[in-house]
């Protein structure tokens, strides 16, 4: 799916996410003026749209990694790494800890004052589970920064948060560490513009409803035709 940010609109939907396809549709669009003055384009963690992005547009172009995908992939490095810990502990130590996932995934505002308190105690008596909760909102603390408003500040931020969660020693968020690493620059553009795909999840969500209620849809360009007419005009 081709968003067009400034008009809040679906621009196009493609049959596959191949990096030709991609590539044919950007280059085509670009050729024809509808995408002539891009100059940002946000995407997920997949090179095939980063290298379609620079082959259409030019180097010049800004590539940023959204950042509700770079913390949905920490959330699931967040969870494995709960369990490498939860693995080390002795087994009834570990019981109880069943049943606590949630307490450890989820954004402190969402959280009842029951569960708040709940989660205050299990990280007095998991020091290293805290650790790892705090190394979680600091992370979604720093991406709020607003203070923080350039690539070059970005990087360095996150290079320091990088060192205080390797320090932990765990070998899921190491591994974290490397995605971010190697993803640095262009998730690190986010700081500039706070460009990000949250509106693209939304179109996801109506492509979906579309799909529900026709119980499911066979034939792509019907189904495409479909999503351009509510969800290609500009708002």
């Amino acid at each position: 799916m081709i968003i067009d940010h400034s008009n809040a609109r679906v621009l196009d939907v493609l049959e596959n996410r191949e990096k030709s396809t991609v590539l044919a549709y950007l280059w085509q669009a670009k050729q024809q003026g509808l995408l002539a003055e891009v100059v940002e384009v946000t995407t997920d963690m997949w090179q095939g749209y980063v290298q379609a992005a620079y082959e259409a547009f030019g180097e010049g172009v800004r590539v940023t990694i959204d950042r509700f995908h770079v913390m949905k992939n920490f959330q699931d490095h967040v969870n494995a790494a709960r369990r490498e810990i939860q693995r080390q502990l002795p087994r009834e130590e570990a019981k109880a800890l069943k049943g606590t996932r949630w307490l450890w995934l989820t954004n402190a505002e969402n959280l009842t004052e029951q569960e708040q308190a709940e989660l205050a105690v299990l990280q007095e008596q998991f020091p290293l589970l805290g650790r790892l909760r705090q190394q979680r909102e600091e992370l979604r603390r720093l991406f709020e920064d607003a203070a923080i408003h350039t690539a070059a500040a970005g990087v360095k931020h996150l290079r320091a948060w990088m060192g205080e969660a390797r320090a932990l020693g765990l070998q899921a968020l190491d591994r974290f560490c490397q995605t971010l690493e190697h993803w640095l620059d262009k998730i690190a553009n986010y700081f500039v513009n706070r460009a990000s795909n949250g509106r693209a999840e939304g179109f996801n969500t109506g492509l979906r409803s579309i799909l529900w209620r026709a119980f499911g849809m066979l034939n792509f360009a019907h189904f495409r035709l479909r999503v351009l007419d509510r969800f290609g005009v500009p708002t």
